[in-house]
């Protein structure tokens, strides 16, 4: 296998050897796990590596990524890391160039369940939460003070006891009593501005609630790294690849057919072949060599090339990684049809147990952030406790209408977004494209109702679900054009490679995109086909003759008449240098009407007996600057019934075929502007008492 012009060598997959795991604690020298600080993938050294080839298969993609990594003497642990959780674990290969001296030890897969934070969006969210909740605390303190001075002000008493009641002039009593409606009349005035301000601060706690309850939940992934373990020889830069299979990728075929004008029946075809890739394997392919093929990657049809097997006795030393399990065994096959040179290289020595492996996969827990990232998110979780309780306290305690307008408004449009954005995610991760559209749009709506300064929080969900929006159109798009596509693999038993000539990017979205493979002329000659039926139109036919050294796949074929768009016909099979018949839709410059004629007549016929002579013209007008030639087929009526009968048929001009179904076959060349006539005549006989039903109106092949 060439990986930018160095040859590699293919180091199978390996598959532990648990004896030492077993055996060794109950010797004396205690746990594997506890003693070799190297058998697992922390200290392990990250490779930064791209993928250079993408193969794809027929519902798979065999990948390879290539790296560089600088290594000292003596052994390494290194790491392909934030690999796709669809990687298929027995296919993964470690490949070394046909020149190195590295040695690998070692080769396992391992899931690694990462849980992701978003720490600065989550700082924000708390400090806003806790804004929030400071400003209801303080106006919800400055409402209960008035209210307490309300209170006070509404118990003076200024007509006390019979028995005491101060002698007050009644001068100084309309003061007091004026001092004391007034105070009053301002309370309420506070009261009411306080109880607006309280429900203004309840929007913006249940807004902001909503915002850190989202940064609270946290996102949990799968991905997959694979760990190798490998011995340098000497200080020096090595190369490496790794090569792995995915699952849910695949590929058809599709091409675009622009017929040239010009002023001859025999224009030249430019032919330009192209493919459609979808790409949902979890992982984006950027700016990579692409490759075709419609064999199975996991089922090879070449026959698995057999090395020397040799059984030796080693001693392992005590830092040796164990593998992760795997039960299949590794394929040695090459699958890539033309690295011939790659897999005729003999593989390193390695040992393999099957019989002792474990079925379970690998697990292990990876933080995705450091320990400041996991005490914000405590102290997120602990303000939202906090807020809420505080939050459902005031409820409790302010119950006037006035404090709970605006702020009922945003729990209610906060309970649909929650419900809508949950719903929305929900469908978009089950690929649900109809479900995700129409929640993606109510989660907009819903953030379209709240202020611009509020909008402002929402950011994310606003991208996110404008993302999903443009998605869920786009899948809809792929799956109308999916129902029109062939599957290469059903096409073509066994292995069938092509590659594309230019690098391309394919994001990992289930999308087909379009990649382009070449673009030849060719020679064609265009003939036209007519059903004379009810409405007849004249469709085109071209016979190209295929030059190519490679066959072409069944699919869609977009149609051009020099810049303009015809339609879509369906692109045959064709084998190599075939001359194949494709059919490129209706013309509409060849004009083609039908008049039809009906009179009863009486000659030769006695009593109850009725005849009815039928004609029916079709005019062709060839409308095309150059001479065409034309097939036509019309169709003679034949009684289904004994009491009719059909006498006296004529046909102009003569067919150069007829056969027994009443089917007749004309050919007619047409110079430019030249219109012919196909004239077709016969006679219906039958009893009065019969009514003729005519079930066909023209005919076809």
């Amino acid at each position: 296998m060439s990986v930018g012009g160095k040859q590699y060598k293919r180091i199978p997959f390996r598959f532990p050897i648990l004896f030492y795991l077993i055996f060794l604690p109950l010797l004396g020298f205690g746990s594997l796990q506890s003693e070799q600080p190297n058998s697992t993938a922390d200290d392990a050294k990250s490779v930064e590596s791209t993928i250079g080839t993408v193969h794809v298969f027929d519902g798979q993609a065999l990948l390879l990524r290539s790296a560089q990594v600088d290594l000292k003497k003596g052994r390494h642990r290194l790491a392909f890391e934030d690999l796709p959780q669809k990687l298929l674990d027995p296919t993964a290969r470690l490949r070394l160039p046909s020149n190195s001296q590295l040695r690998l030890l070692d080769l396992r897969v391992e899931t690694v369940v990462e849980k992701q934070y978003r720490t600065d969006d989550a700082r924000k969210a708390e400090e806003e939460l806790k804004a929030a909740e400071q400003e209801l605390r303080e106006v919800t303190a400055l409402y209960l003070a008035q209210v307490e001075q309300r209170k006070s002000v509404s118990g003076i008493d200024l007509k006390g006891e019979k028995e005491d009641r101060p002698i007050i002039a009644f001068e100084r009593w309309k003061s007091i009593f004026g001092f004391v409606d007034s105070s009053l009349t301002e309370i309420n005035a506070r009261i009411n501005n306080l109880l607006g301000r309280i429900d203004q601060a309840r929007r913006r706690l249940e807004i902001a609630l909503t915002v850190a309850e989202r940064f609270k939940s946290q996102q949990e992934t799968e991905r997959k790294s694979v760990i190798v373990e490998v011995e340098a020889p000497a200080d020096g830069r090595y190369d490496l690849a790794l090569e792995y299979g995915v699952a849910d990728a695949g590929w058809y075929p599709h091409y675009r057919l622009t017929l040239e004008e010009a002023r001859s029946a025999r224009p030249s075809i430019l032919l330009a072949s192209a493919v459609y890739v979808y790409n949902e394997t979890g992982e984006d392919w950027r700016n990579a060599k692409i490759t075709l093929s419609t064999a199975n990657l996991t089922n090879p049809s070449r026959l698995p090339e057999l090395s020397r097997w040799t059984i030796a006795s080693v001693i392992r030393p005590q830092r040796e990684t164990v593998a992760s399990n795997r039960n299949a065994p590794a394929a040695e096959s090459d699958y890539y049809a033309k690295d011939e040179q790659a897999s005729s290289i003999v593989a390193q020595k390695t040992e393999t147990n099957r019989g002792l492996s474990d079925d379970k996969p690998q697990k292990k827990q990876r933080p995705a952030q450091p320990q400041k990232a996991q005490e914000q998110q405590q102290r997120l979780d602990n303000s939202v406790i906090q807020s809420r309780s505080y939050y459902e306290k005031n409820l409790a305690s302010v119950k006037e209408d006035l404090a709970d307008q605006k702020a009922k408004e945003a729990r209610d449009l906060m309970q649909n977004f929650r419900e809508s954005v949950n719903k929305q995610e929900e469908y978009y991760n089950n690929r649900d494209y109809n479900n995700a559209r129409q929640y993606s749009s109510q989660t907009l709506d819903i953030i379209k109702r709240l202020s611009a300064d509020e909008r402002k929080q929402f950011k994310d969900e606003i991208k996110a679900a404008e993302k999903i929006q443009s998605w869920s159109y786009e899948m809809e798009q792929t799956r109308k054009l999916k129902s029109r596509l062939v599957a290469p693999g059903s096409q073509v038993p066994g292995d069938f490679s092509v590659s594309a000539p230019l690098a391309a990017s394919i994001a990992s979205d289930g999308i087909l995109r379009s990649i382009f493979l070449s673009e030849h002329r060719y020679e064609a000659s265009l003939s036209y086909e007519v059903s004379l039926n009810e409405s007849p139109r004249a469709y085109l036919t071209a016979a190209i003759k295929y030059t190519g050294s490679q066959a072409l796949l069944a699919g869609p074929v977009d149609v051009y008449y020099g810049p303009d768009f015809g339609g879509t016909s369906r692109h045959p099979m064709v084998s190599a240098r075939e001359t194949y018949d494709l059919n490129l839709g209706r013309d509409p410059d060849i004009e083609i009407s039908r008049q039809d004629g009906e009179f009863e007549t009486t000659e030769g016929l006695f009593g109850g007996k009725r005849a009815v002579r039928r004609t029916i013209e079709f005019t062709i007008h060839n409308r095309r600057p150059y001479e065409i030639a034309m097939v036509l087929y019309g169709a003679i009526p034949r009684s289904a019934d004994d009491r009719i009968s059909i006498e006296n048929v004529a046909v102009r001009p003569e067919p150069v075929d007829r056969d027994d179904n009443g089917i007749v076959k004309f050919k007619l060349s047409l110079k430019a502007g030249q219109k012919e006539t196909v004239h077709l005549e016969y006679q219906l006989i039958h009893d009065r008492s019969v009514v003729p039903v005519l079930r066909n109106q023209g005919g076809s092949r």
